[in-house]
C-alpha cells in the first residue's frame, strides 16, 4: 500500500490529511494523475516528497508498496 499525506489546500480538496492507496507499484506521474482526477490537485502549487525527500514532479520515479508520498504546498511563516 502507498500512503499519501496531504497538507494545506490539497488536504482541504481531498477532505483528508492522508489516504492509503491499495497499489503495489505505480509511477509518480501515474500517482499524480490519479490524485488530480480525484481532487483536482493540479490547480495548486505544491512540491512532492517521497519517503521524506523532495523530488521533481517530472522525475521518472516508481512509487512502491510501503512508500510514503507527501504533497507539500508552499509554506509561509515567521
Amino acid at each position: 500500500m502507498i500512503t499519501v499525506n496531504y497538507f494545506g489546500n490539497i488536504a482541504e480538496a481531498a477532505q483528508s490529511n492522508s489516504e492509503t492507496l491499495d497499489k503495489k507499484s505505480m509511477s509518480l506521474s501515474e500517482l499524480l494523475d490519479l490524485l488530480d482526477s480525484k481532487y483536482a490537485i493540479a490547480q495548486f502549487p505544491f512540491q512532492v516528497a517521497v519517503n521524506r525527500k523532495i523530488v521533481s514532479k517530472q522525475q521518472a520515479l516508481n512509487i512502491s508498496d510501503s512508500d510514503e508520498v507527501a504533497l507539500l504546498p508552499p509554506f509561509a511563516g515567521g
